[in-house]
């Protein structure tokens, strides 16, 4: 919001008109839908949350090691060995080449998820041109004019935001002075240094929702109930990408949720109301680091309190608009329980909708791998749920409504499959989407990687894929985890 808040007086400044400047405002808002089709394979390099990482390598200026080594270095956590401190450093400042692998997983997510959105046309494009540079340095962005002047101002804003929350308006200009003509347009450059403190005026230690929303240029966006499935399918598959153990959890939760509340004899828009809070259940997590979601081994007690927030960061979310307050109590209540002992409200959950989701999310989570123990078969997860409900803890007509659908789903035979996939195609998509190599694939499904190569490179034509972030996309918006 900070950063979207510096671009769109930059863009005032500048004197774009009110189209332009509300393509800016979204685009340098929804900048970051890319970052969570690279948070699985960036948290195991050490720096505390993959977060930090993207936070280093956005505020510094790549082409410049001193100055990366020394984001990198304050972005550590203070109780890392020296040695191994300098050692990680380096690792991350000499693969500055090898990161735009991760730049380009993070443009396509971004157009991907941002084409599914209610915004104007152009967000798409300039959400995908994020980490562009006017130097041409950026190898996979065109430069200088060449690239969209909302692109430059979006890279500009994003920068200045970080750098004022590290350092106030004095880092800001002398960042933007340094690289002016390098990694940003001097005209932008110009335009800012005017007057920071007008560009930045409003700011404190984060930004107010209501100066960011009185900004907006051209009124706001808003969208009707019905079309509320829309937008919550896309945040779904935004944050379940954020974790290869979650690939199209939300989406299987709504639905066993929904078909649980029609076997109850809910109404129609009752059980809509069920499978659009069940998409949104998991939203929180965007504030989990992947280090806690995905750690094999026992949570620390800290990790775990960690952990536990995410259903509050999910109600924080949603309370952001009056649009999600129909949907808001069921989707934070996943984790409360009928005696209490649930959180992060810890009230008592009843027999409605939000039980409904609980047990769903439940037995999900249990016949799914995780990082500490395998998936359980349907047969023991339901014996499990059931132990649940026997000691009080889910309501019982909830969770006889959703074991009673647990194994109705809705499932694509070999004719289903969409867009021409073959049945061992659509097992190599899976795989893919889950970030196994060529290898493991070929490993797990007992042929060569020659033909797993085959089948990948036919895979991502018929799909019109480039990376394995929109392969994940594509496949939960498939439905190709329920096959």
């Amino acid at each position: 919001m900070g950063s979207a808040l510096i671009a769109t007086r930059v863009g005032q400044r500048m004197g774009l008109g009110s189209a332009e400047l509300t393509e800016l405002y979204w685009s340098t808002l929804l900048r970051f839908m890319g970052c969570t089709a690279t948070a699985h394979e960036i948290a195991p390099a050490g720096f505390g949350t993959e977060q930090g990482v993207n936070n280093a390598f956005t505020r510094s200026d790549p082409y410049n090691l001193d100055e990366m080594r020394r984001v990198l270095d304050a972005s550590l956590p203070t109780d890392v060995d020296p040695a191994e401190r300098r050692a990680r450093i380096e690792a991350l400042a000499q693969l500055r080449d090898d990161a735009y692998y991760f730049v380009g997983q993070h443009c396509n997510q971004a157009k991907a998820l941002a084409q599914r959105l209610p915004v104007p046309e152009g967000v798409s494009t300039i959400v995908s041109m994020r980490h562009s540079r006017w130097d041409g340095m950026a190898p996979l962005h065109p430069s200088g004019n060449d690239l969209p002047l909302n692109a430059r101002i979006m890279e500009f804003a994003v920068a200045m935001e970080l750098h004022r929350r590290a350092g106030g308006l004095r880092t800001m200009a002398e960042v933007a002075a340094t690289r002016s003509g390098g990694q940003f347009d001097p005209d932008v450059v110009t335009a800012f240094l005017v007057s920071p403190e007008e560009i930045a005026a409003g700011s404190g230690h984060g930004i107010d929702f209501d100066l960011f929303k009185s900004v907006e240029p051209g009124g706001p966006i808003s969208i009707a109930q019905k079309d509320i499935r829309t937008v919550a399918e896309a945040y779904a598959d935004f944050i379940d990408i954020k974790s290869t153990w979650y690939l199209g959890h939300s989406r299987k939760v709504a639905g066993l949720a929904y078909r649980a509340a029609l076997n109850a004899g809910a109404e129609e828009d009752v059980c809509d109301a069920i499978f659009n809070a069940s998409l949104l259940h998991d939203l929180g997590k965007s504030a989990i680091p992947n280090g806690i979601l995905e750690k094999p081994t026992p949570l620390t007690r800290m990790e775990e309190m960690q952990l536990r927030s995410f259903s509050f960061h999910t109600e924080q979310i949603l309370a952001t608009s009056s649009v999600f307050d129909p949907l808001r109590e069921m989707a934070c209540s996943v984790e409360e329980r009928c005696d209490g002992s649930g959180y992060h409200r810890h009230i008592h959950l009843s027999e409605r909708g939000a039980s409904l989701i609980a047990v769903a999310n439940f037995y999900d989570e249990l016949t799914r791998d995780l990082p500490m123990r395998e998936a359980m078969s349907p047969g023991d997860a339901a014996d499990v749920v059931l132990a649940e409900a026997s000691a009080g803890r889910f309501p019982r007509d909830a969770t006889r409504h959703v074991l009673e659908n647990a194994s109705h789903g809705r499932t694509l035979g070999a004719a289903a499959l969409p867009d021409g996939l073959t049945p061992r195609e659509a097992d190599v998509l899976r795989h893919i989407a889950k970030g196994l190599s060529m290898k493991e694939i070929a490993q797990t499904l007992s042929v060569s990687p020659k033909t797993v190569d085959n089948h990948t490179q036919n895979i991502y034509r018929k799909i019109g894929a480039k990376s394995r972030a929109t392969a994940a996309i594509y496949a939960m918006q498939s439905g190709i985890f329920s096959t």
